[in-house]
């Protein structure tokens, strides 16, 4: 026992850094603003050899190594706390300069040359900030404003005038959100930018990146997926990358033809891209295009490549190969593309489309139609679910699905646009996926707060948990085993398992009491065994953005952040009666809290976490003062059997002590317990409370308890049921009731002791144990909802 508690750490939280972003070889000077950021001392990236100087209060000094790649990074600052949640930070290749205020009006505006980054901020509602530029007749101007791409409030506009103030363009989205305004100078002269909050909102957290560029920006690549360990034909689609095509409404897009090969990228590799949570199962990497001011998005995959060609009806459908994936652009707004399919009967085939998860502005249709395309057969549906909530949205609109071929022959597959609209856009992309039934997953790791951005902070001597999330394709339906690699010293990961069929799962770290400091990344892999084959794949980090947004702001991060803290109030333990259970039965969890201060915890309550939904959720609590107690927990027949890894979590209150003199006030802390794997097997029994049965019963009474047990799977041994609880049944008596031979029902006699305590029996159950040659081999159980009453 020590003094008294300090209470749980506070959460670290990263809102701005400013400027959010900086030129290769050159040094930034950053300003970093949150909350709970006491005692900073670094800042933690994966961008290589990165230096971090601390200057003076949450001022830091960035020096970016020359030659680091372009892209977008994730900063997280290091404290006392641990380390915060990730804030996008740009490395550039163009010159770079901050805004400089006052510049609302064009008079006031602030001179900057071309191929120059102005990083600046709408700091207050209303507030607009104005640019004035110079350009010569029949210059292609760039300018792109980065705002929502690198977290940012902002709802930007960004107009541009001429030098009497005649609005030339606006641009009020372009990529998702962000406006883009691509022109050409009309005459020499001056020329002004303006940007401004599309609802004139305002504050330090609606900043941006404003480009006004004339040097080569790639948009896009057809096909915009390449095969794995093999150099690809590629059209980069872009401007200011070849001799200027102009076409009615302004110039077109360059294309410039490349080579690309797919990176070695190890298995904990980082993508300097920013990308959206429903991005989860996308393989990819960025490709950099010299003199590029940023990569360009580039899937992988393991199957042989197409693209679309030639096949904008029926009858000159593209013959598609099976496995393979096919690249397409639905450029006008009512194309159309065809591709055949030869299968034979009862052939399985998985569909599955990536087009918004690609960035593609595109709401994709995809239908199996029969040889002649006049029948429909499947359309294919939109992923509606949503496995992370608000802090991480996995749902999104790309179709997938599977289908059965139910004849030898010759099938068609039809993609169309649904929002296609009247105008041309080369940016409507997709990749078509058509493959066999080929079980695989894609993984994330994200806080288990619910309701704010995080990292993942752990005390030491204590436990911190991570939720995972599996997005199963193809029919993969196997446990998935998730293993801890490279582990810090002093810091412990036993292997958790997301059960058969389960969406999600839980990793818990432990830390010693004499943990060294430690701030840097977790490696967590999923292995899956399909038909004797292992599949590995890493588990990406993901993170909340913003807290109470009305759109979801969660995103993938570059690593799984891990950082230690002060030393934790408490540490609880779970036990399990036993590791492997059977369906329709319950499984005690014995629980003990070590505190480390002085004084009482408060009233402890209990619950599970990571157990599927369809197991029960049961809830206990721990008298005030004390340290020990159970948690019940029942495993349904709807359970698969299989391993499943759960843990208590444990919600308290702990004394900290006030100012000197001051009485300790309690404060609310959550602690989880470390991870427990059973084993799930299939019930041999399955137990029946009648209904009927009441469920009170006055001291000193008699009710009659009936019940059905029915022996299944080849079980045909004795049953044996009794009353039972965990810690032992108190105030009630019950002889037990022995089924043998084909007898599958009883009654139990229940009585009330005198001096029973009154009110509910917590975790009161029936229990039935099978016996194998008079040895207990299998178990169910049913809760018995009794109050004892006077």
């Amino acid at each position: 026992m020590g003094a008294h508690a300090r209470g749980q750490s506070p959460n670290p939280v990263l809102n701005t850094v400013y400027p959010p972003g900086g030129q290769a070889g050159t040094s930034a000077i950053v300003v970093l603003d949150g909350t709970g950021l006491d005692g900073l001392r670094d800042v933690r990236s994966v961008i290589p050899k990165l230096s971090a100087k601390k200057l003076d209060g949450n001022r830091f000094q960035l020096d970016i190594p020359t030659g680091t790649p372009t892209g977008v990074y994730d900063l997280r600052a290091v404290g006392t706390h641990g380390m915060s949640s990730p804030r996008s930070f740009v490395v550039g290749n163009r010159t770079e300069v901050s805004e400089a205020e006052p510049n609302d009006t064009f008079d006031t505006a602030q001179d900057v040359p071309l191929d120059i980054v102005v990083n600046g901020r709408v700091e207050k509602p209303g507030d607009v900030d104005c640019f004035r530029f110079k350009a010569k007749a029949g210059q292609r101007v760039v300018l792109d404003c980065s705002a929502e791409r690198i977290d940012s409030k902002l709802r930007a506009v960004l107009e541009v005038c001429d030098a009497d103030g005649k609005r030339l363009a606006v641009s009020r989205g372009y990529t998702v959100i962000d406006p883009l305004v691509d022109f050409l100078a009309p005459a020499d002269g001056i020329y002004y930018a303006k940007v401004f909050d599309l609802s004139y909102l305002g504050s330090t957290a609606h900043f941006y990146r404003l480009e006004i560029d004339t040097k080569p920006r790639v948009e896009f690549a057809v096909p915009c997926a390449v095969t794995r360990g093999k150099t690809a034909k590629v059209k980069l689609y872009g401007r200011n990358l070849a001799p200027r095509e102009v076409t009615k409404g302004g110039p077109a897009l360059d294309g410039v033809e490349v080579e690309i090969t797919p990176p070695e990228v190890g298995r904990h590799g980082s993508v300097p891209l920013r990308l959206r949570s429903a991005q989860m199962a996308l393989d990819c990497f960025a490709y950099h295009y010299p003199g590029g001011h940023a990569p360009v998005l580039m899937a992988v995959t393991d199957v042989p490549v197409v693209v679309a060609a030639a096949n904008h009806a029926s009858d000159r459908a593209q013959e598609v190969a099976v496995p393979s994936e096919v690249c397409g652009q639905l450029t006008d707004g009512d194309e159309r593309h065809w591709y055949a399919v030869r299968v034979r009967r009862g052939e399985v085939l998985w569909l599955e489309s990536f087009a918004a998860r690609m960035g593609s502005p595109v709401d994709l249709d995809v239908r199996v139609l029969d040889p002649d395309g006049k029948n429909e057969l499947l359309e294919l549906a939109p992923t509606l679910e949503n496995l992370g909530g608000a802090r991480f949205a996995t749902a999104h609109p790309d179709p997938a699905g599977r289908w059965v071929a139910p004849a030898d022959g010759r099938y068609l597959i039809q993609v169309r646009n649904l929002t296609g609209g009247l105008n041309r856009d080369p940016r409507r992309l997709y990749r078509l996926s058509v493959r066999r039934e080929e079980p695989d997953f894609h993984l994330a790791a994200v806080s288990r707060r619910p309701d704010q951005p995080a990292g993942l902070n752990l005390m030491a001597g204590g436990r911190e948990m991570l939720e995972v999330l599996a997005v199963r394709h193809r029919g993969m339906s196997g446990p998935i085993r998730v293993t801890a690699e490279n582990l810090p010293p002093g810091i412990q990961c036993s292997d958790v398992w997301i059960g058969p069929g389960q969406d999600r799962g839980i990793v818990v770290l432990s830390a010693n009491r004499d943990c060294p400091p430690f701030a840097g990344g977790l490696n967590l892999t999923g292995r899956a065994d399909v038909g004797g084959t292992t599949i590995t794949r890493p588990a990406k980090g993901g993170a909340m953005i913003w807290p109470g947004q009305p759109v979801p702001s969660g995103r993938i991060t570059q690593e799984i952040p891990l950082a230690t803290t002060s030393e934790a109030p408490l540490l609880l333990t779970a036990t399990p009666a036993e590791t492997a259970v059977d369906q329709e039965s319950v499984l005690d969890v014995a629980v003990d809290l070590e505190q480390r201060f002085e004084g009482a915890t408060g009233l402890v309550h209990l619950t599970a976490v990571g157990l599927p939904r369809s197991a029960g959720a049961s809830v206990a609590t721990i008298p005030a003062g004390k340290t020990k107690g159970w948690i019940s927990l029942a495993f349904p027949a709807a359970l698969p059997p299989g391993p499943y890894t759960f843990a208590v979590r444990a919600e308290t209150t702990v004394p900290v002590a006030g100012a000197k003199g001051a009485k300790s006030n309690p404060v609310a802390v959550t602690v989880v317990s470390n991870p427990i794997t059973v084993t799930v097997r299939p019930a041999r029994i399955v137990l029946e409370i009648d209904p009927r049965t009441p469920t009170k019963i006055a001291r000193g009474k008699i009710i009659q308890l009936h019940f059905t047990a029915e022996r299944k799977h080849g079980f045909i041994g004795k049953v044996h049921t009794e009353l039972v609880a965990p810690g032992g049944v108190v105030g009630l008596r019950a002889r037990g009731v022995t089924l043998v031979g084909q007898s599958d029902s009883g009654t139990l006699q229940v009585i009330a002791t005198e001096d029973a305590p009154l009110g509910r029996h917590l975790f009161l159950r029936l229990d039935a144990v099978g016996t194998v040659e008079d040895q207990p081999r299998y178990r169910a159980s049913r809760f018995v909802e009794l109050e004892i009453t006077e």
